[in-house]
């Protein structure tokens, strides 16, 4: 197992930023709308031209550089290649979020279904660009330094990088950004509502003023190396439980109350960073352009993956039957409608589609993943037969490692397979379960299994480590909830320094 190129607690940045931190079958053809090409970072999907693709790539690429070099995470972890779906309009979006809020022009997944991002380039390239590196630098701070850090700081730190403009031959980072109109027009929050609360909470006048005192407030104190000391500090504080508002007194070095003051006095000069653009790659990523289903299957892909509501499953169901049936003996029509079908429709029917993949490409990680699964979903709803169903779907899963080993979800669906057995979990299981949470950490049910994976082996102290950046996630879902009373318990089942194992509690049962 690898080892992170930065502990589960650190907020640093290096001395690099020390200055400033139809019905019927479909007609064939050579391809669809859409084009493809990956990076060593990132895959890029984009119903745009394949000029705007490469751009994206690039400038993704160089921010992704530009972050590690100011974190001193050079070396790239063993996390996958960060899938990034771009599209022209906000209508595609959404095909893949149909209650995406109207003024959302982007937005980033991280479930058990796939890690994502989908960008709508209707606002300009230049806006979809920015929330991009706004939303990376969510991805890479959960890749490379988890940590419960307070709402603020999550989100100002993400504004900061966001405003990152790549030129010709110069990188300017923190140099204005959109967030300064809000601040010039409209009446301060106190501070102490800012620093104590959750990014979403509250009306939309209280978000604008959250994001944008966030994002004041995080650019003074990463202007200033001896400010950036006292951030540090600050942030450590607070994973380690302190109050994020009262921390912040020490931190900013003035009581709250002389903060708003301050900040203003600072944003009529905002310094910022120019350096100089790193060369492009000699060799410039390939290009190439996806079948014709994917122009109607490739974003309800990802809705799938997302989950689909129950009163929708019908529809959504009937759509993607009709559609699939366009593209006869079609990967991706066949895998579309495997997945709907395993999930809300005819099993069996899934499982004779995903066979026939397996036999036409028995290196088919997605298809032998989804085969195994389908087969624990069986399990389930067949109790006499589920020991049967779970070794089957254990055999697809080894399938699928000798193939990709690396596979977050073909590991989490392993170590979760053995649920229920006698003596769970082995020591193969938590280290199963501890290399999905590693591989993919900005997925709140890997953490999840790996945190009670631990406590039912009396390793507290690093379940509690884990669950920590779940439950302070600004945009957490209901496992923030799940990862609060976790931790509680595991921060009570601790063993005292010096106690004998005679005073470990048990850990709890599901």
């Amino acid at each position: 197992m690898s080892s992170r190129p930065m502990s589960r607690r650190a907020f640093a940045l290096s001395a690099a930023v020390a200055p400033l931190v139809g019905s019927g079958v479909a007609r064939a053809r050579d391809g669809g709308d859409w084009a493809r090409t990956e990076t060593p970072g990132f895959v890029l999907y984009g119903k745009v031209g394949e000029n705007t693709l490469r751009d994206f790539a690039r400038d993704l690429e160089d921010f992704d550089g530009l972050l590690r070099t100011l974190h001193g995470a050079m070396e790239r972890s063993d996390g996958r290649p960060l899938p990034i779906y771009l599209v022209p309009r906000r209508f595609d979006e959404l095909r893949v979020k149909p209650d995406l809020d109207e003024k959302v022009n982007g937005f980033y997944s991280a479930s058990i279904g796939d890690v994502f991002a989908l960008m709508s380039l209707e606002g300009g390239e230049d806006r979809g660009r920015a929330t991009l590196f706004h939303e990376y630098t969510h991805h890479f701070m959960a890749q490379h330094a988890p940590a419960a850090y307070p709402s603020w700081l999550v989100e100002g730190y993400a504004e900061y990088f966001k405003t990152t403009r790549f030129k010709l031959d110069v990188v300017e980072l923190g140099v204005t950004n959109e967030r300064i109109a809000w601040l010039r027009g409209r009446v301060w929050e106190p501070y102490d509502q800012i620093l104590g609360r959750r990014a979403l909470e509250g009306g939309r006048r209280d978000v604008g003023a959250f994001y944008a005192q966030s994002w004041i407030l995080t650019h003074y104190m990463m202007s200033d190396p001896d400010r950036l000391k006292r951030l540090t500090a600050y942030a450590g504080a607070v994973a380690a439980g302190g109050d994020p508002v009262g921390e912040m007194v020490t931190a900013a070095g003035m009581p709250l109350s002389d903060l708003e003051r301050t900040l203003k006095r600072y944003m009529a000069k905002l310094p910022g960073l120019r350096m100089p653009r790193p060369a492009p790659s000699a060799t410039a990523a390939p290009v190439t352009r996806l079948p014709p289903s994917a122009d109607d299957l490739l974003l309800e892909n990802q809705r799938l993956k997302l989950g689909v509501p129950p009163a929708e499953r019908p529809a959504v169901l009937a759509m993607i039957r009709e559609r699939a049936a366009r593209y006869p003996d079609d990967r991706l029509a066949d895998l579309v409608l495997a997945r709907a079908e395993n999930d809300f429709g005819d099993r069996a029917k899934a499982q004779a589609i995903l066979k026939h993949r397996i036999e036409a490409d028995p290196r088919d990680v997605e298809a032998i993943q989804m085969m195994g699964w389908s087969c624990m979903l069986q399990a389930r709803g067949d109790r006499p037969r589920a020991a049967e169903l779970l070794n089957e779907a254990r055999n697809w899963f080894g399938k699928g490692f000798k193939v990709d080993p690396n596979s977050p979800l073909l590991l989490y669906d392993y170590g979760i397979s053995r649920r229920g057995e006698a003596g769970y979990p082995s020591d193969n299981v938590v280290n199963v379960l501890l290399r999905a949470e590693q591989l993919a950490p900005q997925v709140a049910a890997f953490r999840l299994a790996a945190a009670d994976a631990l406590m039912r082996r009396d390793r507290f102290e690093e379940a509690a480590a884990i669950l920590e950046p779940v439950f302070n996630n600004p945009h957490a879902g209901p496992e923030r909830l799940q990862a609060r009373a976790r931790f509680e318990q595991a921060m009570a089942r601790r063993r005292p320094v010096g106690a004998g194992a005679e005073d470990d509690k048990a850990a709890p049962a599901n």
